[in-house]
Parts: C-alpha cells; sequence; structure tokens
C-alpha cells in the first residue's frame, strides 16, 4: 500500500509544497522524483547566502524535483527534522549531516546518493547536478 505525504515544513521554510509516494517501509515509490534534501538552521549565514540560490532553483525545477527542507534551527526543529527524515527513508543521511549545515543532498527513488556538497554557493553546480538526477529518473 502507498500513502501520499506532503513533505514536511520544518520549521517554516517555503520550500516544502511538493509531494512524494511514501510506501508501508518507509521508503519512497520508485516512481517517485528525486529529492532533493537541504539541511539547513536560521543561524547559518551560509544557509542564508545559498538559500536565495536554491529558491530560484526550486521554481526552475519544483516539477521535476521534490524539495525537503530538515531545519536544524533549534531543539525542537531538529526534533520534526529527524522525524521527517526517518519518514522519508532518509534517517541515516540526516543523522551523518544534521550538524553540517547549508549541506545540500540529492537522492534517487531508492534513497541512493546522487549528489552531496556543503557550503557550496556555485549555481552552475546545482544545476548540473539537478539535471544529472532528473536524467537518471527517465532511465
Amino acid at each position: 500500500m502507498l500513502a501520499l505525504v506532503a513533505l514536511i515544513v520544518v520549521g517554516g521554510n517555503a520550500f516544502a509544497q511538493d509531494k512524494i509516494l511514501i510506501s508501508d517501509d518507509g521508503r519512497m515509490k520508485h516512481d517517485a522524483k528525486p529529492t532533493v534534501d537541504i539541511i539547513r538552521a536560521d543561524w547559518c549565514p551560509a544557509c542564508h547566502k545559498v538559500e536565495p540560490i536554491l529558491d530560484e532553483l526550486k521554481a526552475q525545477y519544483g516539477e521535476r524535483l521534490n524539495f525537503v527542507v530538515l531545519n536544524v534551527t533549534n531543539d525542537e526543529t531538529s526534533k520534526e527534522a529527524a522525524m521527517a527524515a526517518n519518514q522519508l527513508g532518509l534517517a541515516k543521511f540526516f543523522e551523518a549531516n544534521k550538524k553540517k549545515t547549508s549541506t545540500v543532498a540529492i537522492f534517487d527513488a531508492h534513497q541512493k546518493s546522487l549528489f552531496k556538497t556543503d557550503y557550496n554557493y556555485s549555481r552552475e553546480a546545482y544545476v548540473k547536478a539537478f539535471d544529472g538526477a532528473i536524467a537518471s529518473h527517465k532511465m
């Protein structure tokens, strides 16, 4: 059985407008779009620097990629982010990276990591990674 789960806006970020299919075992459905996971915090200067780039790309790629923001601003938002990551089958990724704000990663429908970076302000690097994830999804 599959459930349609709204991606969680953890800490009030506007990225989580997309939907993703989650199976009973907590995995993303195989034909789900690639997912861009962003670890951010309100107090992180690097996050503030990369967010305008990601906002623009979210508008450009929003139909072809899912975007999930895992907000680690404080204990409450970190707890919500951990629950969201667990629900999406990304608990190991979150646990390994929750202290690395401004981390952006892309996962395919099987939670295979396709791309990971942090403190990266290169729009071109994200475009290349997003296009690559979309191309691999269509195969």
